[in-house]
């Protein structure tokens, strides 16, 4: 990876120059302009107070050091205050490209997650109906993330929980039953208070056999055959989505139900909270001291009824989480869970399992757009944007690509027209079509009968061929930072920008031509920006296609 490259250099460095300090760790950044390098370290400046030096003299004692180090950094330059900017050699960049082409589809992986037993869990919609818009992001974001850990050398695992148990489930068997009489041609359904309004429960209603259901309900009071039709309608819903889901290309290492954990697990997580001293009885009811861990408000978790809480039940399911083995939990949630990360977070402390093990992030609101206006494309099913509606009308790729192109936690305009043209405009029509361009070149070549060759690395001195080396090779860094930080909106920037450098690299250089060395050095480089295109998509299930 170029940045441990650098890194190790400016350490090296350092332990040289200012043996006293070799314990002063070092952050190694991207210039915002390239003009001032390719990389930069403000070490100097971190050095000055305990050193006793202005940054400025460090920087230059540093960059006298860096200088050595001809077989990495072309130029060595102080800047500012006492930034230490770096700029990569070419015969560098040459000979990290041959590693580049010897990895091929395994380019990108590195061991930054020191195998960390992390789970990543996302979506977990109710199993009440179709999944939505904010669904779908959730699952292109959780599904990449996973991918991007895998690949960073984490031990990663993706989960889904299915809230099968509680008041919403009740409602949806009733509403359900209620639909299954009308399917039958018992009149229109009346829908009870709170209930499931959407038509797609008619749908699956019709699908049933009554000669099957029929005795299952017969000699049932009213809430016992709601409660058959609950655990029907939860099934197929499920498998509902779980088509959707692979559909859209996100397939799950497990999908864990809430009823799993009663009644023993949800005892446990109280016995446990409560030997730990963070229970307490009041009215009759037991009360779980949240404000302790920065919640702002105690939470019942067990009702005067002695019927345990929801809240329990998710900190008895990230208790099992905890007995499988995970060093980290990732938690994907949905805009209108923000009120319950305080208590969530409060639950897995009291637990002792440390203020980092639990990490919760939220997707925010999606906004179709058509011309300009918000859509809606549903008819039929209530008041929500389904996630199959979307696939119909966009196709997975560029659903996938549009949802990532923003941080999760901001707000996203999802513009339909854009999402569906063919044209450099679209954003993945571009990477992708910047794969298919290279396909055809080196298609091309092979069906005019010509010879890859031996490259000759060293041949690639022009300023587009050093820039695009430069992009392609930054593939590991941007994987693993990207997956450090929760962020895969880096990769749909990073796969525009090697889209973009490859086609400056093309248009300002003949790839196919008279000398057989550098057509075979050109092929070689091109044959990498394929590489790296086609991982990058492969990160986020998107086709790599070999024409367009």
């Amino acid at each position: 990876m170029l940045v441990r490259t650098v890194r190790n250099a400016v350490l090296t460095a350092v332990r040289d120059t200012f043996p006293d300090a070799a314990d002063q760790p070092v952050e190694i950044e991207v210039p915002r302009d390239s003009a001032h390098g390719d990389y930069s370290t403000n070490v100097a400046l971190m050095l000055a107070k305990p050193m006793k030096k202005p940054p400025r003299v460090l920087a230059e004692e540093l960059a006298t050091q860096l200088r050595t180090h001809g077989e990495i950094f072309e130029g060595v330059e102080v800047a500012g205050p006492g930034f230490v900017n770096v700029r990569l050699a070419p015969k560098f960049l040459q000979e990290s490209l041959e590693a580049l082409l010897a990895a091929g589809k395994d380019w990108g992986k590195s061991d930054a997650g020191a195998g960390q037993k992390i789970q990543v869990e996302f979506v977990s919609a109710n199993p009440t109906g179709p999944l939505n818009v904010v669904n779908a992001r959730a699952a292109a974001f959780g599904s990449t993330l996973t991918r991007l850990l895998h690949t960073a050398g984490y031990d990663a695992e993706s989960e889904f929980y299915v809230n099968d148990v509680g008041k919403q489930i009740d409602l949806l068997g009733a509403t359900f039953l209620a639909r299954y009489r009308e399917a039958q041609g018992h009149g229109p359904a009346v829908i009870p208070e709170g209930g499931y309004q959407g038509e797609y429960l008619l749908d699956l209603a019709r699908e049933l056999n009554p000669a099957e259901i029929d005795p299952l309900l017969k000699g049932k009071t009213e809430e016992e055959a709601a409660q058959i039709m609950a655990r029907l309608a939860v099934d197929r819903i499920l498998r509902w989505q779980e088509t959707d889901l692979r559909a859209y290309g996100v397939i799950y290492d497990r999908w864990f139900r809430q009823s799993q954990l009663y009644p023993d697990r949800v005892q446990e997580a109280y016995e446990s909270l409560k030997t730990l001293g963070h229970i307490e009885n009041k009215d009759g009811a037991e009360w779980f001291h949240s404000t302790k861990f920065g919640d702002d408000q105690d939470r019942v978790v067990i009702r005067a009824n002695k019927a345990p809480t929801y809240f329990l039940a998710d900190v008895a399911y990230h208790a099992d989480k905890h007995a499988r083995g995970f060093q980290k939990v990732v938690d994907i949630w949905g805009p209108d869970h923000h009120g319950y990360i305080a208590r969530m977070m409060a639950g897995t402390q009291a637990l002792e399992y440390g203020k980092d093990w639990l990490e919760i992030l939220l997707v925010q609101q999606v906004n179709l757009l058509s011309g300009g206006q918000p859509v809606k494309m549903s008819k039929r099913r209530g008041e929500f944007i389904t996630l199959r509606d979307l696939l119909q009308e966009v196709g997975k790729d560029s659903a996938t690509f549009f949802f990532l192109m923003r941080r999760a936690e901001s707000h996203l305009d999802f513009d339909i027209d854009l999402a569906k043209k063919e044209s450099d405009e679209n954003p993945v029509y571009y990477v992708k079509y910047a794969h298919a361009r290279i396909s055809g070149i080196l298609r091309k070549h092979r069906e005019a009968g010509g010879t890859e060759g031996t490259p000759e690395f060293s041949l690639l001195v022009e300023p587009s061929e050093l820039a695009l080396m430069k992009v392609l090779l930054a593939f590991p860094d941007v994987i693993a930072g990207a997956a450090k930080d929760r962020e895969p909106h880096r990769l749909t920037g990073y796969l525009r920008d090697v889209a973009q450098a490859f086609h400056l690299f093309y248009h300002h250089c003949r790839v196919i031509g008279p000398d057989q060395a550098l057509t075979s050095t050109r092929l070689a480089l091109t044959h990498a920006s394929r590489i790296v295109l086609a991982n990058g998509l492969g990160l986020m299930n998107i086709d790599a296609p070999e024409r367009m």
